[in-house]
């Protein structure tokens, strides 16, 4: 263990009691995702630690000033030696976010356990995030009092849809995001005025597009070409063109597709595209997709007609907007930035418009018993951008400085929705980091009790790392066996120790083989295989502006 000299303890010290400033705000949200990040030193009876933490959490919903939150994964780290969360925790976050309490355990790799009390106040905070200074206590062996530093961000984890090289390519990994779209519920009612949410997107080739089914019927996504219209030529009758095919997507389930191509040798229907608001100039190589059970869902992914913008961008909120017939509300569906862009968005209707940020409502219940479902989609606000009312003629700035999907919408008129993706440039994507699965790993090694508490080991090398958004990670099979990667959340459980949670998911990895994705965002991944689940490992995923590694994992890969 490293010892640290005593006038380090008074820099702790003071760097824990800095004085609360009462103009300070917090981006806590209910149901937003966030990172706190932490570093400082544990004080115990005859030494100094230094100590590290990364915990990944969920906000509930508000009562009065305070929140409850829930851990999703979490590391902590004293004096090299790692700890993963275990158990369920208890997280408050308080007086309209400007505290919170954290409580639970965690558990290294031999089973030793430590008990986490820890209490954050708010210190300051900008648009990267807050700053919360962190005391309590650690327990272990020893009483260890707790002086950290934290930063909390907004944590949103996403990957691209994973590719396996079967051969050694010199192809620079291109730079991807995600964009998701929703099955409103209600959707496969043909009367509703919205089946998708949104139903027409821009992107770039490597985008990877999520449905997920909020509806609370199954349905099914495929791609394909009008080949006739109905007799009043209102809905298109589609066939398949085989290149999406999600199968059977239950409610509330999700179905992922990279989109690597488009065919700007074809065109999208010309009825299609009017009946869906496409302008002309944006028909070439556009890819239609429908549900073969309800013909009436349509939805156009297009290619972006320009490149990702940086610096400044503009969309514009259209005449008619209002209006639900009119088929077309915004310029642009989705936009497509870096951080740091700014954004002027231009009222151009003639009733004035405000616009949230938020998540569509989920829920595949209606209601009570028989009720019928909404005709426009319906969405919840997580309070990061608000622009207040825009009149018409005016307009509404704001910069976007993180990477992730940024949905908007009208609160007054939902059908008036879309996407902001930042993402970094192809030029500044971080170089891949190579993960090993080592030769044996099918067999597990150690006690049969250690195998169930789900922690650090040497099946991977390295097991643990430390990436920036847009660093691609490769891992390769060097074992004797075929293997499969999943990402997943821990049930503590020896029986079923991991639940996959779709961000990744490999097909069998022969031996010799290498299997890719890119993470985009911030957030904590575990990685597991599903047939032997003792090959576990972690994916921290900070800002570039994090000052420190957790564990050093590229200078003592496989070491704990």
């Amino acid at each position: 263990m490293k010892y640290v000299f005593l006038f380090l303890m008074v820099i702790a010290g003071l760097g824990a009691t800095t004085l609360y400033l009462p103009n300070a705000y917090s981006d806590f949200s209910s149901n937003g995702k966030y990172l706190i990040d932490a570093s400082g030193y544990l004080s115990g009876n005859k030494a100094i630690f230094d100590s590290s933490i990364a915990l990944q959490i969920t906000a509930g919903s508000n009562s009065g000033s305070s929140m409850q939150a829930t851990l999703a994964n979490g590391l902590v780290t004293i004096a090299n030696t790692h700890y993963l969360n275990s158990g369920l925790w208890q997280v408050s976050i308080l007086r309209d976010s400007k505290y919170f309490v954290i409580q639970g355990d965690a558990q290294d790799q031999n089973g030793n356990i430590i008990h986490l009390n820890l209490f954050g106040r708010i210190i300051d905070s900008n648009q990267e995030g807050s700053v919360f200074s962190i005391s309590g206590k650690i327990t272990g062996a020893e009483t260890l009092k707790v002086s950290y530093s934290a930063k909390v961000i907004t944590a949103n984890t996403v990957t691209t849809h994973p590719t396996q090289t079967p051969t050694p390519t010199n192809t620079p990994t291109p730079s991807s995001s995600t964009t998701n779209i929703s099955i409103v519920y209600g959707a496969y009612d043909i009367n509703n005025q919205v089946h998708y949410s949104p139903s027409n997107v821009q992107v770039t080739t490597g985008t990877t597009i999520v449905w997920t089914n909020n509806d609370s019927v199954p349905h099914r996504i495929m791609s394909g070409l009008a080949k006739a219209t109905t007799a009043n030529q209102s809905t298109s009758i589609f066939t398949s063109d085989g290149k999406i095919d999600s199968g059977v997507i239950a409610p509330g389930q999700s179905f992922q597709f990279t989109i690597t191509n488009f065919d700007t040798s074809t065109s999208l229907d010309p009825k299609t595209a009017a009946r869906y608001g496409i302008p002309a100039n944006q028909t070439a190589g556009a890819i239609t997709f429908f549900d073969p059970n309800y013909q009436f869902m349509v939805g156009i992914i297009a290619p972006l007609s320009q490149p990702v913008v940086q610096g400044s961008a503009q969309l514009s909120i259209i005449p008619g907007a209002s209006n639900l017939a009119n088929g077309q509300y915004l310029s642009s569906t989705s936009l497509q930035i870096t951080p740091g862009t700014t954004i002027t968005i231009i009222n151009n209707d003639s009733v004035p418009h405000r616009l949230l940020s938020g998540q569509i409502i989920t829920t595949t219940q209606g209601g009570s018993t028989g009720s019928a479902p909404p005709k426009v989609p319906q969405f919840t606000s997580d309070g990061r951008i608000d622009s207040g009312v825009i009149a018409p003629g005016q307009h509404y700035q704001l910069t976007i400085s993180y990477t992730g999907s940024t949905q908007f919408y009208d609160p007054s008129f939902t059908w008036i929705n879309g996407i902001i993706i930042s993402s970094a440039p192809p030029t500044s994507q971080a170089a891949p980091i190579k993960i090993s699965i080592n030769p044996g790993s099918s067999s597990p090694k150690g006690t049969a009790t250690q195998q169930t508490y789900n922690q650090y080991n040497t099946y991977y090398t390295p097991d643990t790392i430390q990436i920036v958004p847009g660093t691609p990670i490769i891992w390769t099979n060097n074992d004797s066996i075929a293997h499969t990667i999943y990402s997943g959340v821990s049930t503590q459980r020896p029986d079923n120790p991991f639940t996959p949670d779709g961000k990744i998911s490999s097909n069998k990895i022969a031996p010799g083989q290498t299997f890719t994705v890119v993470v985009n965002d911030t957030g904590i991944i575990r990685f597991y295989d599903p047939q032997y689940t003792w090959m576990n490992g972690l994916i921290i995923s900070m800002p570039p502006t994090s000052s420190y590694t957790i564990g050093a994992p590229s200078h003592n890969p496989g070491q704990h």
